[in-house]
């Protein structure tokens, strides 16, 4: 017998399907919706917990601390290249108290004589509550900075002098330092923007509420974020746009990138500044052929002048740092010299700086390769040939002043403390007085961005 067979009701199926594809186009329309002429479409607008302003050492390690802290971040370079002052921050050393090479060294430097050292040699011009926090923590920033790059600074050169200052063995690990950091900051969530910040923007209830943007030229739109961070930098590179009296001839921005963007945007706001006024000087040798400088040596040799083309000149022995560099942004223009004569000084010591100095056999000669108008000096001293000169520069390396912050990185206004803005690194002011001590710029790297960073992603939660 022939097995039976499955009939199928063929206009059934057929219905079925069509019902079935019409379902499918209606579920579509449902979810991609067009909107209508006239209408318009509105995207869910992009925010985070925490935006960093900067690429610098203390915007990268802001950016860490707030990611571990449990903030989603976005860290805009705003133009600078990540960890571009790291090297510079690593050779300047770690002024730190409490630490292992101390210990083996017997040196008792307790945080309360850090504190008093860092005040005195500042002029005493700082931020007391700043001042204090930061020396109570500074036993914490040598096993800080290793755990942060796995580099040991071992090295006090200067322990009579200097028993807070570290430094490593091999100064090569600056480059190190800043590929830690980078590699750290690969493998956080820390999410990197392109755009450009433009301004920073209120809430109704003056908290930060976002930051307008620049994807393209005059195409802006604002990303929300519960809490901002300004980490940029100084602006050592942009002096003459807040100081208009320091004269630009023969000074050379040593570090160019720091443009203080941030500052700018702290400025637009009206927030508070500290200690403007104080920069880190330096009288450099400089030859005018390579480009090249070096740092005049801080004690002065004997017989030996600040000379420019007018025939003004200085007796360095007798001059001040302030003054020597004063003298050299005040000459004309590429035409400021360090001047002596004689055998003696060169072999002793101006010979290390040889790359630096011409020498010459005759006045008329010297005269004329230096364009002096006035040779009252060499003729009034009765100095006698060899002659030597090198060219003088002038360099800011640093700036001390900037945003007046709480211990944790608030910044103020008028007083009061702006909601959800903070400040870390060299943009900050208040640390310092009239002067940093060596090693300085690290360790306030290291304490304002775990205070600042950690500070915003508790804020940024509530």
């Amino acid at each position: 017998m022939s097995q039976p067979q499955l009939r199928v009701n063929s206009p059934i199926v057929t219905l079925l399907l069509f019902l079935a594809v019409i379902f499918f186009f209606i579920l579509q329309i449902s979810l991609n919706p067009k909107p209508r002429q006239g209408t318009t479409v509105y995207e869910f607008p992009e925010g985070a917990d925490v935006a960093v302003v900067g690429g610098t050492t203390a915007a990268l390690l802001a950016s860490l601390e707030a990611a571990e802290n449990g903030a989603q971040v976005f860290l805009f370079p705003n133009g600078q290249e990540l960890g571009e002052d790291a090297a510079f921050l690593f050779q300047e050393g770690l002024a730190a108290a409490l630490t292992p090479p101390q210990e083996e060294l017997g040196i008792e430097l307790t945080p309360e004589i850090f504190g008093e050292i860092i005040a005195e040699n500042g002029g005493w011009l700082n931020n007391p509550p700043i001042l204090e926090s930061f020396q109570e923590a500074s036993p914490l920033f040598y096993h800080r900075f290793e755990k942060i790059c796995g580099l040991t600074l071992e090295s006090l050169p200067d322990p009579a002098q200097k028993p807070y200052l570290h430094f490593s063995g091999d100064p090569l690990n600056g480059s190190l330092f800043k590929q830690q950091l980078l590699l750290n900051l690969s493998k956080s969530p820390v999410i990197v923007k392109k755009e450009k910040v433009r301004e920073i923007l209120y809430s109704p209830e003056e908290a930060i509420e976002s930051l307008l943007v620049e994807k393209a030229p005059e195409e802006t739109y604002p990303i929300y974020f519960r809490a901002v961070i300004l980490a940029d930098g100084g602006y050592s590179g942009d002096l003459q746009r807040w100081h208009d009296y320091m004269p630009p001839a023969n000074l050379i921005v040593l570090r160019p990138s720091q443009k203080g963007e941030g500052l700018k945007l702290a400025e637009k706001m009206g927030v508070d500044l500290a200690q403007m006024g104080f920069f880190g000087k330096k009288c450099l040798l400089y030859n005018s052929d390579n480009k090249e400088h070096g740092v005049l040596p801080s004690e002065p040799w004997d017989n030996t002048y600040l000379l420019n083309k007018n025939g003004t000149f200085l007796k360095w022995s007798e001059s001040t740092p302030d003054e020597v560099f004063n003298f050299i942004t005040h000459s004309p223009p590429a035409g400021v010299y360090l001047f002596f004569s004689g055998e003696n000084i060169y072999i002793e010591k101006a010979s290390a700086y040889d790359a630096f100095f011409h020498r010459f056999e005759d006045p008329e000669q010297l005269a004329s390769a230096l364009s002096l108008e006035d040779m009252s000096l060499i003729s009034g001293e009765r100095l006698f040939p060899p002659y030597y000169a090198a060219h003088l520069r002038a360099g800011i390396d640093y700036t001390l002043g900037g945003i007046l912050t709480t211990p944790n990185g608030e910044v103020k206004k008028d007083g009061k403390i702006i909601k959800g803005l903070y400040a870390a690194g060299e943009i900050i002011g208040g640390l310092h007085g009239k002067a940093m001590l060596p090693g300085m710029p690290l360790s306030e790297t290291l304490y304002s961005a775990e205070n600042s960073g950690k500070a915003a992603a508790e804020y940024a939660q509530r």
